[in-house]
């Protein structure tokens, strides 16, 4: 993993990013902190990129796909950040001597195999809390299990966590699916068999329906045009000026292959910085420790807050309900449940609403003042320490250190350009 920071104000880019890469397999688990995430863009042109998540695209380097970019770009300008970007998007797109048509048929094998070792991961997953519940025979639950994992996968790349529905990625052509399905119809059968194959091989039992066999077919699909990345993927965060900006923005996408000739991608944020707005924070990977300070609390600590504090709540109302005489079952349940779904609500949600304002007002809005002055020396630097604050982190809490090593920081400016610099390790 890795932990990246932007900062931007009027004046400045600030990009910061560690230098950790973690390695795993089944039996190991590496970590190694000299890999490059950050690099200019276009020679000579006040814009960079950095990268997280995966460092390969297709199994080449991020780092050679980049520089062959900037060979090819030779200093050209483009308006904005956003035309930067895109740029490069179609770079990778149109490229058939980077990654030829055999080359991005592999690639979409591996791609759905990856999806399908989720799917199967899940499964034994569910396998092994059914037989530690003791619930009944595997052998006459095991088919039901695997229709029922196969149908969550199915739905999660239908509809998104908040049950609206998932679209398809803007990138592709209307009928990207057909097309897909034409183009790797054989493949996605030979994919199923295998998954099958290895599955009933495991257990013993399992009969696998014509329906759910319809389902993996779409699922391998779906892992190509749905605004979905349950695959590997790569994070990429262009931030600067364009020749045309007055200001400094960021665009950051998420990547994975490319599949008949358009690579998968969709935009993931945004940030403009314009005169009557800023600044911009907006970290990347592994944040938790960058948001704890900037907001002065971990999230995870005020989601357990809130939890608790609902039980707390509820179990109060039930307690007084309860001990209220002369009231009937039928009187309490109604109390109850019309207090839950109005008054309670509603007080929670004022209680944190002043939360979140004492958290703004006391921590962040600090911060993004001091941010939106910043020299571009100190903006830097900022950037640095939070990277650092992360890595702090890591070090003490965790036994492999997914964060760490020298940091790589970008200091752009529309006049001065692109300045390097790499601070130590943190201690």
């Amino acid at each position: 993993m890795t932990s990246e920071v932007v900062l931007m104000n009027r004046q400045a880019v600030a990009m910061a990013a560690d230098s950790a890469v973690t390695i795993s397999g089944d039996r190991y688990l590496k970590t190694y902190q000299s890999v490059d995430k950050l690099f200019p863009l276009v020679d000579g042109q006040p814009v960079a990129v950095m990268i997280y998540n995966n460092a390969e695209i297709m199994s080449t380097p991020w780092e050679t796909v980049i520089s062959l970019y900037r060979e090819q770009a030779r200093g050209r300008a483009l308006d904005t950040v956003q035309a930067y970007a895109e740029d490069f998007m179609e770079f990778l797109s149109g490229n058939p001597d980077l990654f030829p048509p055999e080359h991005q048929d592999t690639e979409f094998f591996k791609v759905v195999a990856v999806v399908f070792t989720v799917l199967a991961e899940e499964f034994d997953y569910q396998v092994q809390k059914f037989q530690q519940s003791k619930s009944g025979q595997l052998r006459d639950q095991i088919s039901a299990m695997f229709e029922f994992v196969v149908g969550q996968l199915h739905s999660d790349y239908q509809r998104c966590a908040d049950d609206s529905p998932r679209a398809d990625l803007s990138c592709f052509p209307t009928g990207m699916g057909e097309q897909v399905r034409r183009r790797y119809g054989a493949e996605i059968e030979q994919l199923i068999g295998s998954l099958l194959h290895s599955l009933k091989n495991e257990h013993a039992g399992l009969a696998v329906s014509e329906a759910t066999k319809t389902l993996l077919r779409e699922i391998a699909v779906f892992a190509v045009t749905k605004d979905a990345f349950f695959e590997h993927y790569t994070g990429v965060v262009f931030a600067g000026f364009g020749a045309r900006e007055k200001f400094p923005s960021m665009r950051s996408f998420l990547t994975s292959s490319v599949i008949l000739g358009i690579l998968k991608r969709k935009r993931d944020r945004e940030a403009d910085i314009k005169s009557d707005n800023g600044p911009v924070f907006q970290p990347f990977a592994q944040d938790r420790m960058i948001r704890t300070f900037l907001t002065g609390m971990d999230q995870h600590l005020r989601m357990f807050v809130y939890g608790q504090t609902l039980k707390l709540s509820t179990g109060l109302v039930t307690d007084i309900v309860g001990r209220t005489p002369n009231l009937t079952d039928a009187q309490r349940n109604t109390i109850f449940k019309d207090y839950s779904e109005n008054n309670l609500g509603h007080a929670l949600h004022e209680f944190f609403r002043s939360v979140d304002n004492y958290q703004y007002a006391v921590h962040t809005r600090p911060i993004f003042r001091a941010i939106n002055s910043l020299p571009k020396k100190e903006l830097g630097e900022t950037a640095a320490s939070l990277i650092k604050l992360n890595s702090f982190q890591q070090k003490v809490m965790h036994s492999v250190e997914t964060v760490g090593g020298p940091i790589d920081v970008a200091v752009i400016t529309r006049n001065g350009g692109l300045e390097w610099k790499r601070e130590k390790a943190a201690l």
